[in-house]
C-alpha cells in the first residue's frame, strides 16, 4: 500500500470521528435548543447543517476507506470530500456575527483545511491508480 493510500485511510478514519461528533452535537442541539450561544438566530439551521455534515463525513469516511483499499473506487471519496468542505464552510459562515452568530468559528475553518487535505489525498490516490493502469 502506497503512502497516499495509507494517508487517505487515516484521514478517512478521522472523518468517522468528525462525523459522529457532528451528529451528536447537531442532534443534541436540535433536541435541547442549546446552540443559541454560538449560532444566535441561526441555531436551528446550524444544527441541521451539523447533522448533514455528520452524515457527509461518515459517508466520506466509508468512501475513503474503500478508495484506499481499492483505488478504482476513490472517485466517490474525492467528491464527498468536496461536499464536506462546502458544508463545513456553510457551518463556519453561520457563526459569523453579521449573520446572527456570536463569534467566528475558527475550528470550522481549520476543518475546511482538513477537508482540502482529504481531497488532495483522494486525488493523489486517483492519479496513482491511473498511472498503474
Amino acid at each position: 500500500m502506497s503512502a497516499a493510500r495509507k494517508t487517505l485511510k487515516i484521514l478517512a478514519l478521522i472523518y468517522f470521528v468528525l462525523g459522529i461528533a457532528s451528529l451528536v452535537i447537531g442532534i443534541a442541539g436540535i433536541a435541547t435548543g442549546k446552540l443559541d450561544s454560538t449560532y444566535g438566530s441561526n441555531a436551528m439551521l446550524a444544527a441541521v447543517v451539523l447533522v448533514a455534515k455528520g452524515i457527509v463525513d461518515l459517508a466520506a469516511g466509508v468512501a475513503g476507506i474503500k478508495g484506499a483499499n481499492k483505488p478504482s473506487q476513490v472517485d466517490c471519496a474525492f467528491k464527498l470530500g468536496i461536499v464536506a468542505a462546502v458544508v463545513t464552510l456553510v457551518q463556519a459562515v453561520l457563526t459569523l456575527p453579521a449573520l446572527g452568530g456570536s463569534s467566528v468559528n475558527i475550528v470550522a475553518f481549520v476543518i475546511v483545511v482538513y477537508d482540502l487535505f482529504f481531497i488532495q489525498q483522494a486525488h493523489a490516490v486517483k492519479a496513482e491508480n491511473k498511472d498503474r493502469l
